[in-house]
């Protein structure tokens, strides 16, 4: 697969988008999914391909070289304390990446009970291309909390989102229709943002174990690759108001990411984060995320 980007400037998240260009490129986003992931199974929503790619990550053998005890993983868990004594910088970067699962599956669950069978109804592009994408969502569940395998633990379900997340959520999925995809669309550039400073943080926490390092970062590869095109498709289905109002949005939900997710603000999340926020765009991304992904 190939990325899809413009041809007269630096692609950019926030760039214009020609109108003459948006079903033809939604068709062309449509046609990337199906290569990427495979069709969509109507009974189970599964996507076959990365079902494959799945059972690959998870059948790897590399482990974390040193101790993590189930019952101090359970206790941060659910209850999250950075001064808690148990909490070393692994045990810190697996909490994280679980708790954006966790995250991840709470909007999804929202998001897709409000919605989905509408979408499974129409069969414009739109509703094509944005059910794919929600499949995806549920894999990017899987993918993140498949980090738990690398350290012998086991992930139950107990999560119970803040009220920052739920207040997020619950805006998207009952937004009225103008509002609902400037919403999902700084909700997804803010998403790509925290996936992709927490790859570039991945090796500072463990810092001696590069084959655990690699083993992380190419699942929050594969995950950026998906977010990158959900990305794009709201491009492509905002009008230039609805781009301007998501930006702003956007901007928004980056400031509440540590309040959502106290583990992102314990692993170094902080004002600079922030403020490198707003330098950040398409071209900030690894190359293999760049080249791999569709954006348009």
């Amino acid at each position: 697969m190939t990325t899809t980007t413009f041809t007269n400037r630096t692609p950019s998240f926030y760039g214009k988008v020609d109108d003459g260009q948006r079903q033809p490129l939604l068709q062309v986003y449509l046609d990337s999914l199906l290569q990427r992931d495979g069709p969509i199974d109507p009974h189970t929503g599964r996507l076959p391909l990365r079902e494959t790619s799945l059972e690959h990550m998870n059948a790897s053998p590399v482990r974390y070289a040193g101790q993590v005890s189930q019952a101090h993983f359970n206790r941060l868990y659910t209850n999250f304390s950075a001064s808690d004594p148990d909490l070393s910088p692994a045990l810190l970067l697996l909490l994280l990446f679980c708790k954006m699962n966790a995250g991840e599956a709470y909007g999804v669950r929202v998001v897709k009970a409000v919605h989905a069978e509408r979408w499974r109804q129409s069969q414009d592009l739109t509703s094509r291309a944005i059910s794919f994408a929600q499949e995806e969502e549920e894999y990017h569940t899987r993918i993140l909390v498949g980090a738990s395998h690398y350290f012998n633990i086991q992930v139950q379900d107990t999560y119970t989102p803040p009220l920052a997340l739920k207040v997020l959520i619950g805006s998207l999925a009952y937004a009225p229709k103008f509002l609902f995809y400037p919403i999902l669309y700084g909700a997804e550039v803010a998403g790509v943002y925290v996936f992709n400073w927490t790859l570039n943080h991945v090796r500072s926490l463990v810092p001696d174990q590069p084959e655990l390092a690699e083993a992380l970062e190419q699942r929050l590869i594969q995950v950026l690759i998906d977010e990158v095109g959900h990305v794009a498709f709201n491009r492509l289905v905002l009008s230039e108001t609805g781009r301007q109002v998501g930006r702003f949005l956007t901007a928004q939900t980056v400031k509440g990411l540590p309040l959502m997710t106290p583990e992102l603000r314990a692993a170094g999340f902080d004002a600079s984060a922030l403020r490198g926020f707003a330098r950040f765009d398409f071209g900030d991304l690894p190359e293999q995320v760049r080249r791999s992904g569709f954006f348009a």
